[in-house]
């Protein structure tokens, strides 16, 4: 059994070391040799936004006037009542109401209005296939039924953006009709696109409480409008914010540094602003003229995100129901620059005022234009819709424009895609490409090309260059994991830098050692030496495409396992704040303690230093250490900065020099019952009751009496404590919460024990015939 958990774990350091395993966001993903990390235009797998099906929506409201109630409500967005029904789940007690602006205007008395769902309207937590908010959109302005639905699958590889997909809406027995199905760019959305959800999103508006003025007034853009806080409030929203500190005063910061960017201070600006998200964002919507967006209004339809692990803010598309603006000519003919030269759009006009900005922007238009704006993408889509939607569209009785129109408008998206790539193929700027970056590879010491380096191994990176006008200067990004900060440093064809000779246009550079566990990104720009520095990069999506390694991590055990744990724990055990929070438990296997100081626990392969263990902590030999998953660090020194997943994850530990001790991947978890090791310390792991700090096979006895019927009293405690229920004297050990026995002896119904000189903190009771220990927290 051993050899078996030998092989398991040394299998997990291996597929860890070679980029596999990492805990990703769901829009991640690795390339199929792994030497490329992805984010973006992945496949949605089969769900509420599968691509290949449209499933049918049933709302059943209890009131027979619920027309009049959504109507009643528009203008305040309060939500009424109704129970959903999707693919044979049934939601009770959903909330609805009527969503959109000129969607809602413009339609006058057409029953098909779009309509916003919130499923945990009543009851918290209750969610559709994993999603809380629902968007089902009336094709306003879209005879094609397929502008927001194209624009999402085509724009989804380069910029986050929403999930799309279709539904048939049923509403009290009656057919609505066919509705773009649209993700809502919530909390739920930032998780599957970023490392957390945690950070500040903000919502630009048009005004609080008034009219929205024109388009461009200089208001909602990222204007800087002074210090007071309170002047922004009324330009933007604050939709979700769990751990960013004053975030109106984040926001402030980053619209006043925007306002002083100019080409001497692009780095410190920097620390504000996520530059590369934003020129993917505005290449997006100038291509595919988003006629409700940043590049268009300066204000309205467009969130900024502040991303909590870099404290950089960008901005991100919010609906695109108003892409593809093929009625519209002049839409055709938006140039690539277009409210550039507008002060009252500083991402525009700060940004592409750059020199380097300004081509790293055009960079990424080409790099569009190329993949994913194109003629054969968009008929290819197109034709998979048709097939699709075509028959939903002919019997839809609600729709709002007729059969006739759906189809000449669904064939107009694939002209307006043909005449607008022309047009943008032969702007000057567009045209003047960057260098080609023709290879890409890397190996560390002696080893192969990719292969995978070892502790604190440099890497050194080679990439061959050419342009006709020749090369002006190579550059390689790099970061750690995939939440922090590129940092850039130059690559050399000088024969100097590993490079081979110089001159051949081999350019060469070394990316430092890293800790084991370490997930090292990197991508190559190069500017051609041509007069605008025309840029390229790869891989071409960078930086959200990078090439990746991970630092290999040795498994070595030291005798120190992760021996029990919990996470599902509703009822089976409390800690010091009376809280029923998710728990691990350590076990010691040798003779002798072990000094615990540095040594990591996580539950991401790609954080594998996530949380420390304290200086000074040392686990008793044959001795149990307990922590709380709970991320509540302030409630005690073994409280851990993550939570245990039920859904399933991972738990590695380490020591301090990244060599992995143990290591456990587990599937979903069952309410208050521990995945344990049998036989205790050494053996697989097996789902039974808890044996919290005990051993998990627990010598047979006699008798063993129920824990509810003896009682620690008071609890907390403070100089002494009692246990109700004893019968007779039984001998007892007191444990602290590293496992150490801080005192024995005898107890009886009438005896106290003397806790006076022991510290603050959570013990464990053990007593002779109980099977559990009891807690005591010391006040």
């Amino acid at each position: 059994m051993k050899n078996l958990i030998f092989c398991i774990l040394w299998l997990f350091g291996f597929l860890s070391a070679n980029g596999f395993g990492q805990y990703l966001p769901l829009e991640m993903q690795y390339s199929q040799d792994g030497r490329i990390l992805y984010t973006g235009g992945k496949l949605t797998p089969a769900g509420l936004y599968d691509p290949q099906v449209v499933d049918t929506l049933f709302l059943d409201f209890p009131q027979s006037n619920f027309w009049t109630l959504l109507t009643n409500n528009y203008a305040s967005e309060t939500l009424i009542p109704a129970k959903l029904t999707y693919r044979g789940q049934v939601l009770d007690s959903v909330g609805v109401r009527f969503r959109g602006n000129t969607s809602y205007t413009g339609v006058a008395q057409s029953q098909k209005k779009s309509f916003a769902i919130e499923t945990d309207y009543v009851r918290p937590g209750q969610h559709l296939l994993g999603y809380r908010n629902l968007k089902l959109n009336n094709g306003h302005q879209d005879a094609s039924f397929m502008r927001e639905v194209l624009f999402g699958r085509m724009a989804a590889r380069h910029t986050p953006i929403a999930k799309t997909g279709y539904v048939r809406l049923f509403i009290n027995q009656q057919d609505w009709g066919l509705y773009p199905n649209i993700q809502s760019v919530d909390k739920t959305f930032l998780e599957e696109w970023f490392p957390s959800n945690d950070g500040a999103r903000f919502r630009a508006i048009a005004a609080t409480g008034g009219m929205p003025g024109p388009w461009g007034d200089g208001t909602a853009a990222m204007n800087y409008l002074g210090n007071d806080t309170l002047t922004y409030q009324n330009y933007y929203s604050l939709n979700s914010n769990d751990i960013v500190v004053s975030p109106w005063e984040k926001l402030v910061d980053a619209c006043r540094a925007l306002q002083s960017l100019n080409v001497n201070n692009l780095d410190s600006v920097g620390k504000f602003l996520d530059f590369d998200r934003i020129l993917w964002h505005l290449a997006v919507e100038n291509i595919f003229t988003d006629d409700d967006s940043y590049v268009m209004k300066g204000k309205m339809d467009y969130l900024l995100y502040l991303m909590p692990e870099t404290g950089q803010m960008f901005s991100m598309e919010y609906d695109g129901n108003s892409t593809f603006q093929s009625q519209q000519a002049t839409s055709t003919n938006w140039g690539p620059f277009k409210n550039v030269g507008n002060a009252n759009y500083p991402l525009l006009n700060k940004l592409l005022a750059i020199p380097e900005l300004r081509q790293r922007y055009l960079a990424h238009y080409r790099t569009i234009l190329q993949e994913t704006f194109t003629t054969a993408n968009a008929n290819s889509l197109v034709s998979g819709l048709q097939a699709q939607i075509g028959s939903h569209v002919a019997t839809d009785t609600k729709k709002l424009y007729t059969t006739s129109q759906y189809n000449t408008s669904s064939q107009g998206l694939i002209s307006f895609v043909t005449n607008r790539r022309n047009f943008l193929l032969n702007q000057v700027e567009v045209a003047q490409a960057g260098p080609s970056i023709l290879n890409v590879s890397w190996r560390s010491g002696i080893g192969n090309l990719f292969s995978q380096p070892l502790p604190f191994q440099p890497v050194q990176v080679l990439a061959k260059v050419q342009h006709n006008l020749g090369v002006d200067q190579v550059w390689l990004y790099t970061t750690e994991g995939i939440d922090q900060m590129y940092q850039r440093m130059p690559m050399w064809d000088d024969g100097l830098h590993g490079d081979s000779l110089a001159g051949d246009g081999w350019y060469g550079a070394t990316i430092p050692g890293k800790k084991a566990h370490t997930l090292v990104r990197f991508y190559v720009e190069a500017r051609a030496n041509n007069g605008p520095h025309s840029a390229s990069f790869l891989p071409t999506g960078a930086s959200h495409d990078a090439f990746v390694y991970s630092v290999m991590a040795p498994y070595v055990p030291n005798g120190v396992v992760i021996n029990e744990f919990m996470a599902a724990n509703q009822q089976t055990m409390g800690d010091e704040a009376q809280e029923f929070d998710d728990w691990i438990e350590l076990y010691n296997n040798n003779q002798v303690a072990v000094d615990l100081s540095g040594y990591v626990i996580t539950d991401k392969a790609d954080k594998a230093y996530k949380w420390v263990f304290p200086q000074g902590t040392v686990l008793p030999a044959n001795g149990y250490l307990v922590l709380w998953a709970d991320e509540q660090i302030s409630q005690g020194t073994f409280h851990c900065n993550f939570k245990l997943s039920a859904a399933g994850e991972m738990l590695m530990l380490s020591d301090s020099s990244g060599t992995i001790l143990d290591s456990v991947y587990y599937g979903v978890q069952i309410t208050d019952v521990a995945m344990a090791r049998v036989p205790n310390g050494t053996g697989s792991w097996t789902p039974q009751t808890a044996t919290f700090m005990a051993n998990n096979q627990p010598m047979q006895i006699d008798h063993v009496t129920d824990q509810t019927e003896w009682m620690v009293y008071p609890n907390p405690a403070q100089d002494w404590f009692r246990v109700a229920g004893l019968t007779k004297e039984r001998p007892f050990e007191l444990r602290d919460i590293q496992g150490r026995v801080v005192q024995t002896g005898t107890l009886s119904n009438s005896s106290e024990v003397d806790i006076s000189q022991l510290p603050h903190g959570l013990y464990f009771l053990f007593l002779q015939d109980l099977a559990k220990p009891l807690k005591m927290v010391k006040d």
